[in-house]
C-alpha cells in the first residue's frame, strides 16, 4: 500500500487547448492505439466520468499483484472480501457477508450469497480459497501469511475457515482481507508458477465489480476505459446505489492531460494530483474539495525529515531532537502549502489513528519549534560553534549536512529550502543537494544521503503498517539496499520486537495493543529516527459540470474521493456510486 503520490505543478491561469486536443485524440483510441473520427460519439461526455492523477507512464496491464496495473481495476472490477472506511475507522463487509477471528488460530469468512462474476458464474467459498492459495507462490505479497495456513483450507458451502499452524499475524491477515483482489478462477487457473503470478494479465479481467474493461477504448499509453455492467450484485441487493456513469475513463498523466487546465476546461471531473493554489479555486467556486476550507483535503500519509542515522552527527538522538526543534513546520504549512496540509502530530500517526495516539506520551516526549531551545540542547550536549556561528561535531569537524528531494517536486523543494533556513537560525548548517528522482531513490535506498524528505507509509487500517516501516529489521547494506522500509537505517531490536508482537497480538486484547503502541510512540519521540513534519493530503479536486454529489465533510457522503491504487476499497468506490448527473 505504500505508494508515492506524484506531483504536478501548473499555472492556475493556464487553460490548455492542447490538453483538450490530446484528450479528444485519446478518447477514440482502441485496444491498438489509433485515431477515431468521432471520439465523443464513442463516449458521450454526459455519461462519462473522467479521472486522472493515478497513472504515470504506460499502464502495465491487468495484473493486480504488481504495480502500475490499470487504475480502477481493483475496486471497479476485482473486488475484495472486506473494505475499509478510514474516515469512520471501520471495516465494511463486502464480498464476505462476515469475516472475523473465530478462535486464537482461526479466521472464518462467510461468502455473501447472490454475488456473480461477470461471466455469470456464482462467487463461492471455493473461489475465496483459490485466491488465498495463490499465496503458495513466493512472488505473492501474502506468501508469508499463506505459509502459516493449515491445508487444505476448509470450505463448506459459503463458509471458509482458515486455520493457522502457529500464532497468526493478526494485523497483516486482517489487512489482507481488504487488499487481496478476488480474481476469477476461470482466468486465474493460468497461474501455475511464481513467474506466472507476476506475468498474469488477462485481456479482459473477469470480476464481480460494477464495471468491466472496454477493450475498444483501452490504450496503455493514454487511458483505460471501464464500462458499466448491466447488473451488479451490490446494487441488486440494495447495499449500494447503482453507479450513474456509464463509462469511467482514467487518463495517463502527461504534461497536458493532468494539468489543472484539464479540470477547469471540463476534460476531467476528478483530479488526484497535487495542484498548488487550488484553495483559490475553491473560494471562487470553480472546484470542490473534501473540506470547503483548510485543510481542504483528507490526510493520506505523513511527510517527515528522514535522517541517515548511521551518519555523524545524525547518529546522535540529541542532535536529531535539536534538528526537529529547529524546523518551522507551521511556516511550511502556511507558506508552502497555503494550509492544504496539516502539521503532523509529533508521533506522526495519521488522523485515522487518533485513538491510538497516547496524549500523555506526546506531552512528555514530543517536540515543538524552538530554535533557541535547539541551540541550548546542543550546547548542553557538548556541541560547540565554530567561528561562523554554526555548530561543529564534538571532535571539531565541520557539520554540513546535505538534504535532497526529488528534483521538480516543487512543494518539497520549497519545504527543503525552509528547513535549511530555519535550521541555520539554530546554528545547524544544511545544504540542498539537487537529485533527480531515480538518483534520489537509489541514494536513499543504499544509504548515500544525510537527510531526505519522504512519505512512504500510507493510510491503512492499523498503525502497525507505520511502525513496520519505521522499525523494520534487518537493514540491508548490500545490493539495492532498503527497498520498502527503514530507509533511515535505524537499528533498534527492542522496537522491532514490539512491532512483531503487535502483529501477533489478538485484536481482542485492547490493553496489550494500547501498551505496545504507547511504547513505540515513546521510542519514536525519544529517539526520533524520523522527524514527522506534516500530513500529505488525499489530493482531490472535483468539478460539477457533469457530475455532482461528490464527497464532502458534514454531509452523508463522507467517502475518500481518490482513484489511487488501494483507495477504491477505502470508500473510493462509494464516491463514484453516489454521484448523480448534474443535468
Amino acid at each position: 500500500m505504500a505508494r508515492r503520490r506524484r506531483r504536478l505543478i501548473v499555472c492556475l491561469g493556464l487553460v490548455s487547448a492542447l490538453a483538450t486536443t490530446a484528450f479528444l485524440t485519446a478518447a477514440g483510441a482502441g485496444a491498438r492505439p489509433q485515431r477515431a473520427a468521432s471520439p465523443l460519439a464513442a463516449y458521450p461526455r454526459s455519461q462519462t466520468l473522467i479521472t486522472s492523477g493515478t497513472q504515470w507512464g504506460n499502464i502495465a496491464g491487468m495484473n493486480p499483484y504488481v504495480g502500475n496495473y490499470a487504475a480502477g481495476m481493483v475496486g471497479l472490477v476485482n473486488e475484495t472480501l472486506l473494505r475499509f472506511d478510514p474516515i469512520k475507522n471501520r471495516y465494511i463487509a463486502w464480498l464476505a457477508k462476515s469475516a472475523s477471528w473465530t478462535g486464537p488460530r482461526q479466521y472464518t469468512v462467510v461468502v455473501r450469497s447472490g454475488v456473480k462474476w461477470a461471466d455469470g458464474k456464482p462467487f463461492t467459498g471455493r473461489d475465496v480459497a483459490f485466491n488465498v492459495n495463490l499465496g503458495r507462490f513466493n512472488t505473492a505479497f501474502w506468501n508469508n501469511l499463506w505459509a502459516n495456513l493449515k491445508q487444505p483450507i476448509s470450505v463448506k458451502g459459503d463458509t471458509v475457515v482458515f486455520t493457522f499452524k502457529t500464532t497468526p499475524n493478526y494485523v497483516q491477515w486482517q489487512n489482507l482481507m481488504w487488499n487481496l483482489p478476488m480474481i476469477s478462477p476461470a482466468q486465474g487457473k493460468a497461474i501455475t508458477s511464481a513467474a506466472k503470478l507476476t506475468t498474469y494479465s488477462p485481456r479482459n479481467p473477469i470480476g464481480t465489480g460494477p464495471y468491466q474493461l472496454d477493450p475498444k477504448g483501452y490504450d496503455p499509453t493514454t487511458r483505460v476505459v471501464w464500462v458499466k455492467k448491466a447488473h451488479w450484485w451490490a446494487a441488486d441487493q440494495g447495499l449500494s446505489p447503482s453507479p450513474a456513469p456509464k463509462y469511467i475513463i482514467d487518463l495517463v498523466n502527461t504534461s497536458n492531460t493532468n494539468a489543472l487546465s484539464g479540470v477547469l476546461s471540463g476534460i476531467e471531473d476528478l483530479n488526484n494530483n497535487y495542484l498548488p493554489g487550488v484553495e483559490q479555486l475553491v473560494d471562487q467556486g470553480k472546484v470542490h474539495t473534501y473540506y470547503s476550507k483548510a485543510p481542504y483535503m483528507l490526510s493520506a500519509n505523513t511527510a517527515w525529515l528522514e535522517p541517515n542515522t548511521t551518519h555523524k552527527p545524525l547518529n546522535d538522538p540529541v542532535f536529531r531532537r535539536a534538528l526537529a526543534m529547529a524546523i518551522n513546520v507551521n511556516q511550511i504549512v502556511k507558506e508552502d502549502y497555503h494550509n492544504l496540509v496539516l502539521p503532523a502530530n509529533p508521533s506522526g500517526l495519521l488522523p485515522t489513528w487518533s485513538n491510538d495516539i497516547d496524549k500523555k506520551v506526546v506531552a512528555a516526549n514530543g517536540f515543538r519549534y524552538n530554535p533557541a531551545g535547539a541551540e541550548a540542547l546542543l550546547t548542553k550536549a557538548g556541541y560547540k560553534k565554530d567561528g561562523s556561528g554554526m555548530f561543529e561535531n564534538k571532535d571539531g569537524s565541520r557539520i554540513d549536512l546535505e538534504i535532497s528531494v526529488p528534483q521538480g517536486w516543487s512543494d518539497w523543494e520549497a519545504a527543503r529550502d525552509m528547513i535549511v533556513a530555519s535550521a541555520k537560525q539554530a546554528g545547524i548548517r544544511i545544504t540542498a543537494k539537487v537529485k533527480d528522482f531515480n538518483t534520489w531513490q537509489s541514494d536513499r535506498n543504499t544509504g548515500n544521503f544525510d537527510l531526505v524528505i519522504d512519505n512512504n507509509y500510507q493510510l491503512s487500517d492499523n498503525p502497525w503498517t507505520y511502525w513496520n516501516g519505521i522499525f523494520h529489521l534487518p537493514i540491508i547494506t548490500s545490493g539495492t539496499g532498503q527497498t520498502f522500509a527503514n530507509f533511515e537505517r535505524y537499528s533498534n531490536p527492542e522496537a522491532w520486537a514490539l512491532v512483531q508482537k503487535l502483529d501477533k497480538t489478538p485484536p481482542t486484547n485492547k490493553a496489550a495493543i494500547r501498551e505496545i503502541n504507547s511504547k513505540l510512540q515513546t521510542t519514536l519521540m525519544k529517539d526520533l529516527p524520523l522527524i514527522p513534519l506534516w500530513y500529505n493530503g488525499v489530493w482531490a479536486q472535483m468539478t460539477t459540470k457533469y457530475w455532482k454529489g461528490w464527497p464532502a465533510a458534514g454531509t452523508s457522503r463522507q467517502y475518500v474521493p481518490a482513484m489511487w491504487r488501494g483507495y477504491l476499497q477505502m470508500t473510493g468506490v462509494d464516491a463514484i456510486t453516489h454521484l448523480v448527473k448534474s443535468r
